[in-house]
């Protein structure tokens, strides 16, 4: 229950930080954002500019709206995801719909430079969405369609997801306003989807070769990790002994669990890593933590 409880928080912790990004270095700019909350953003230039539905100067109505198009998107994440990821979202998504309504909106840029603006603010929206996705829940929206596709698609990732939904707030942008402000929002979008594939460690494939004396490490990486092993026997000249080699592929997150497997279960063993290009076979990508 405490762990759950602290993975929770780094999860809204993520929140905050995207939410910051966003109130504090998009907005002041005039720039879109991309995905839902880009769709979210030019719904409400809709109901501002033709329906007229004004809120207070320093409110939002992104927040509001981008919770209303989450929760057909929730069922789809209680059904293919899981169910802590759902109850996870639900939280992430409450939280994120009020702080983007809340915040209040510089009236002026932070930064003098608009490209200093949607560099650092992109890096801190994939930070926060990577984090928020690396514990267990997302911002839904994008997150869940991206970790949906993630799971069924070989060789994507939530970043990639992300890239083929933008492209349909850029184009809308593109033709509202100059390709200025479309140029400045695509380069927010692409230091968010870099710094998020680099933080969501589920997209990190790890090949692990262990050399170890232990001839149940197989069994134990197998039972702990839910992952599959396979083994052959080998000899290690220096010492003449009998050892056994053990191959797996992890994600990167799993990395660290399996890493104080093998300390604790043999520290003697010999471990090599790389990551591979592609996986190929009977890999499950997994978007929660075993």
């Amino acid at each position: 229950m405490r762990r759950t409880v602290h993975k929770f928080f780094l999860a809204l912790t993520g929140v905050v930080l995207f939410a910051v990004s966003y109130s504090w270095f998009l907005i002041p700019c005039g720039l879109y954002s991309g995905g839902f909350t880009g769709i979210a953003q030019l719904i409400g230039l809709f109901m501002r500019e033709v329906l007229h539905i004004h809120l207070a100067e320093t409110m939002d109505l992104t927040g509001i709206i981008s919770w209303i198009i989450n929760v057909p998107l929730f069922l789809l994440g209680y059904r293919s995801i899981g169910k802590r990821f759902f109850w996870f979202s639900v939280g992430c998504v409450c939280v994120q719909s009020v702080l983007l309504t809340i915040i209040p909106v510089p009236s002026e840029p932070l930064l003098d430079s608009t490209l200093l603006n949607v560099i650092i603010g992109g890096i801190l929206s994939g930070a926060g969405v990577g984090i928020t996705l690396r514990e267990g829940g997302s911002g839904g929206g994008i997150d869940i369609v991206g970790m949906y596709v993630t799971k069924k698609i070989p060789g994507s990732s939530v970043g990639k997801a992300s890239m083929v939904i933008n492209g349909f707030v850029f184009i809308v942008t593109a033709i509202r306003y100059d390709l200025n402000i479309t140029a400045y929002s695509l380069i927010f979008c692409i230091a968010s989807i870099m710094t998020l594939d680099r933080m969501h460690y589920q997209n990190i494939q790890v090949t692990v070769l262990v050399v170890s004396q232990d001839c149940h490490l197989g069994e134990i990486i197998n039972k702990e990790l839910k992952r599959g092993v396979t083994s052959w026997q080998s000899r290690g000249e220096y010492l003449k002994k009998d050892m056994r080699v053990y191959l797996t592929v992890v994600n990167k997150y799993e990395w660290m669990k399996l890493k104080r497997v093998i300390i604790r279960e043999d520290p003697a063993a010999f471990v090599q890593t790389y990551s591979p290009g592609e996986v190929i076979g009977h890999y499950e990508k997994r978007l929660e933590i075993v």
